[in-house]
């Protein structure tokens, strides 16, 4: 809005919209022909009285004629009161004091329609603002995803913090998994805790010993039964681990816990009975029928007899202790290779004894924890004495698997005669061509 005098000839509005005279002064309308021009009507203007015609009959032009040829701002009025010119904003401007640019500043008008795409008129102020993210801001779900699952939680516990069925050894302090799904069991396997390498340890010999004991072993038909003992039997213990270990933080409860610790005893089991059979049968093999069969089914009963102690274990020492029995058994069956009766690979004799003194020394450590009770705290994550011990019984089971698969090639080239039990045993260690895991 501007108040100027009408008797300015600059006092006009130059904004190139229309003019509106407020108590307006003498206006003289143009839109009469120019034969017309010297006739006037008065007019009333806003305080009642006639204003006279113009002293001329040809009135002056100013701006206001040329802006807005409707309107004529007459040049001499001295007895006029001033005019206010208002000047209407667009519809897009606010009635902000702030919001007027500068003087000097050129200002660009925007009409209706001319915005661009969503509304942006060119106007950096009105610009729509960009946020810039970061590159973990910008990855995709599925990396986002993968991000959390390799991120250890922070929410790992202390001994002193697990259930009471999860404090079985009080020497490892830090790195527990809290209670969880079955989702956030199968996520701890990408990030590293307290179970991360018993779950490595064992869960790799499954995958290497299935790409390639089967190649290995011979599955003719007098032999297919054996070698079904030995490939069962070497991965049997390993699937129970994994899965026990990797679950046995399920929130389901002490019962789940305990089903699942069967299912690890259970493969224990498979090795020590099924795995160790074609090692059984290659000792007593150039013995005679009835004694032949009675070791066998002698082992085997003794096998069943460690399976039912091994599902009704109560406590650790008692599930140690279930396999007692089939191990001494393989003991006597270790002294008849050595003093050369019965039968056997002589090559194969260093693993037959490797594969239960290894496995027993693991046990002992696992049972006494160490070192971990010598530096509590220290080794929670990596090298206690469950860790030992997993490793430990793999290097068992590998010398089970060289001593069954010397024994098997053996049993395919020797010939027995009943009157000389021991006439084959003089015979050279065969080295085959699938010797080696």
């Amino acid at each position: 809005m501007q108040v100027v005098s009408p008797c300015s000839a600059s006092a006009v509005s130059v904004s190139g919209t229309e003019t509106i005279l407020a108590n307006p002064p003498p206006v003289i309308s143009f839109s009469l022909p120019a034969s017309s021009a010297s006739s006037s009507v008065p007019q009333s203007n806003s305080f009642g009285s006639v204003t006279p015609p113009p002293p001329t009959t040809t009135p002056t032009v100013t701006a206001a004629t040329t802006a807005n040829p409707s309107t004529v701002v007459p040049s001499k009025c001295e007895s006029t009161p001033p005019v206010v010119v208002v000047q209407p904003q667009s519809r897009r401007e606010e009635l902000d004091v702030s919001a007027v640019p500068p003087t000097g500043t050129p200002q660009k008008k925007t009409l209706p329609g001319d915005e661009g795409p969503g509304g942006d008129t060119g106007d950096p102020a009105s610009a729509p603002t960009t946020t810039t993210t970061g590159p973990a801001e910008q990855s995709p779900p599925l990396m986002k995803q993968l991000n959390r699952l390799l991120t250890p939680p922070d929410d790992l516990l202390q001994w002193k913090d697990m259930p009471q069925h999860l404090q079985f050894n009080p020497y490892v302090l830090t790195g527990y998994r809290p209670l969880q799904g079955v989702k956030g069991c199968l996520s701890s396997l990408f990030y590293v805790h307290n179970e991360t390498i018993n779950i490595l340890t064992h869960g790799i010999p499954i995958v290497y010993i299935l790409a390639t004991v089967p190649a290995m072993m011979p599955w003719e038909k007098e032999y297919r039964f054996l070698s079904w003992c030995h490939l069962v039997g070497s991965v049997a213990p390993w699937c129970g681990s994994f899965v026990y270990h990797l679950f046995m933080n399920l929130e389901l409860g002490e019962a789940m816990y305990y089903r699942l610790l069967q299912l690890d005893m259970l493969g224990i089991w498979i090795s020590q009975s099924f795995g160790a059979l074609p090692m059984v049968t290659a000792t007593v093999f150039c013995l005679g029928w009835p004694i032949k069969w009675f070791i066998i089914i002698s082992y085997s009963l003794l096998c069943i007899w460690g399976l039912f102690k091994a599902m009704t274990a109560s406590s650790p020492w008692q599930r140690r202790l279930c396999f007692v029995l089939p191990f001494m058994m393989r003991i006597v069956l270790t002294m008849l290779r050595i003093w050369k009766i019965g039968g056997g690979n002589p090559a194969s004799l260093t693993h037959v004894f490797l594969q239960d003194a290894v496995s027993a020394v693991g046990g002992v450590i696992g049972a006494m924890h160490i070192p971990e009770k010598w530096f509590p705290g220290s080794v929670d994550i990596y090298l206690n004495s469950h860790n030992i011990m997993h490793v430990l019984v793999v290097m068992a089971v590998y010398s089970m698997h060289q001593a069954t698969v010397r024994d098997i090639e053996w049993m395919q080239r020797v010939e027995c005669s009943g009157a000389n039990l021991t006439a084959s045993m003089g015979i050279d260690g065969i080295n085959g061509t699938h010797l080696e895991l």
